[in-house]
């Protein structure tokens, strides 16, 4: 999107889906220079969703993003990590007139970004990202892979050839190349200045879904004479001007998109830091939250955290559970590996209780095997624990079928001091469970129960949760 699903707010799944690509880590330079890094992005076309037995809904959408930063050499050490200063980091977002934006918020404009493979993963030191904050930096010809693009050969006028497949699926934001390509060729070279054109259609998948991308543009950069017919195309790329019109279906975890997205993008030496002027983040952008509201902590690659709503809860995730449904009867995710929808998972908040008065262990169990009905084969699991800060935690997990097909469901229920309850039910196939791993466990111990201003007043007796079938 999943790298920038800057596609949509208000009831649609964004997308450019993260990508995934197992390859090795590209080699970088030893001494990166520090840049000062303009992108700007445009957006214009479609999404839309397929319903059973009827025409896809359609829905047009518009996207202005823009993107001013300086860019260095993370004191981290690891060769394939810089350090991002963020000026601006804005993005207008308009679907069926309905318009949202969206900008990074004053905490999170200084940030590291890793490059896995040929996937950039922006994160911070202390702290985490939002999902919106995330999406918000996911944009295809991520300036961390535009270098890739010239040659690693001396070339003469005329000279073209292909970019590595995974580069290119870093470059487009997509998960695999399946057939076709980038092609890159050697167009001019004028006053120490090489212009490099780029063309090409891409056939591969993002997020599970087939997509269709061609590809144009031109990039400048500086060129050394290496004889008298060839040149080396020497430091980094300067200025790039892109168009990718694409073509996708609906996924698992996102809806299709027939769009075209301009991108362009300048690269100087950076100024000195005290000339960068910060845009400020307007408060009434309402998608980059309160600086109080960021949960501390050791941040890293892909991981993001999302806050209820209303306040009940918050919790930091893998980044590979994708929103697709966050309404008033709460939070449904996808979990999506390599394009393969793994897990589905439902969290919902329920209604405060006494504080004595939390489900037991055997409570929960019985209420699982009356939630599924015909769906329960066996109780496969059964525990209960109080966390380090107080909040319990019941855990049952339940082996079934639904639809004639073999399902396991994995449901918590956790408390915490104050009676504050939030019920959260996992579902997947038994088939995926060395993929699902031990994922539930992991975001469940991201969670934490948020009391807010309802469940302080409104103390209840406890109710049966209602696990997701």
């Amino acid at each position: 999107m999943t790298r920038l699903t800057w596609m949509a707010r208000a009831g649609l799944i964004a997308v450019w889906a993260t990508a995934c690509v197992a390859t090795e880590p590209a080699a970088q330079p030893e001494t990166r220079p520090e840049l000062t890094v303009e992108l700007n992005l445009r957006v214009k076309g479609e999404l839309f969703a397929t319903a059973s037995q009827a025409e896809p809904v359609r829905r047009p959408i518009t996207l202005d993003a823009r993107f001013e930063f300086v860019e260095r050499v993370a004191a981290t050490g690891d060769g394939d990590t810089v350090a991002r200063h963020y000026a601006t980091a804005r993005a207008e977002i308009e679907t069926d007139g309905h318009r949202v934006r969206q900008r990074l918020a004053a905490d999170a404009r200084e940030l590291l970004v890793k490059l896995e493979g040929t996937t950039p993963r922006p994160y911070l030191a202390e702290g985490f990202l939002s999902r919106d904050e995330a999406e918000l930096l996911d944009v295809p010809f991520d300036p961390l892979l535009v270098d890739g693009i010239g040659p690693d050969r001396p070339v003469a006028v005329g000279d073209s050839w292909k970019l590595p497949g995974d580069l290119a699926a870093g470059l487009l934001a997509i998960d695999t190349v399946e057939s076709g390509g980038i092609e890159a060729k050697l167009m001019d070279v004028g006053d120490g200045l090489a212009t490099l054109t780029l063309s090409g259609t891409v056939v591969g998948a993002a997020a599970g879904a087939p997509t269709r991308i061609e590809v144009t543009g031109e990039a400048k950069a500086k060129a050394v004479p290496h004889d008298d017919q060839t040149w080396r195309i020497d430091g980094p790329i300067t200025a790039i001007t892109a168009t990718v019109s694409e073509r996708r279906e609906a996924g698992w975890v996102a809806p299709g998109l027939d769009v075209q997205a301009t991108i362009t993008i300048t690269r100087a030496p950076a100024v000195a830091a005290a000339e960068v002027a910060t845009e400020p983040t307007p408060a009434a952008d309402g998608l980059a939250p309160p600086e109080t509201d960021r949960p501390a902590g050791k941040g890293r690659p892909g991981v993001v955290w999302h806050r209820h709503r209303q306040g009940r809860y918050a919790t930091v995730l893998d980044s590979r559970w994708r929103v697709v449904e966050d309404g008033p009867e709460g939070l449904v995710l996808r979990l999506s590996d390599r394009g393969r929808l793994v897990a589905q998972c439902s969290l919902v908040p329920l209604p405060r209780v006494a504080a004595d008065a939390a489900p037991s262990e055997e409570t929960v169990r019985g209420d699982v095997r009356r939630s599924l009905g015909d769906q329960f084969g066996v109780l496969a699991e059964s525990e209960a624990a109080t966390r380090e800060d107080g909040t319990r935690l019941v855990r049952v997990v339940a082996e079934g079928a639904a639809d004639g097909r073999a399902f396991r469901w994995i449901h918590y229920v956790l408390t915490d001091a104050a009676g504050h309850r939030v019920a959260i039910t996992f579902m997947h196939e038994p088939a995926v469970i060395d993929r699902f791993a031990a994922a539930d466990r992991e975001l469940v111990a991201g969670l934490l129960v948020l009391p807010d201003a309802t469940a302080r007043t409104a103390l209840t007796q406890p109710e049966r949760p209602s696990p997701a079938r």
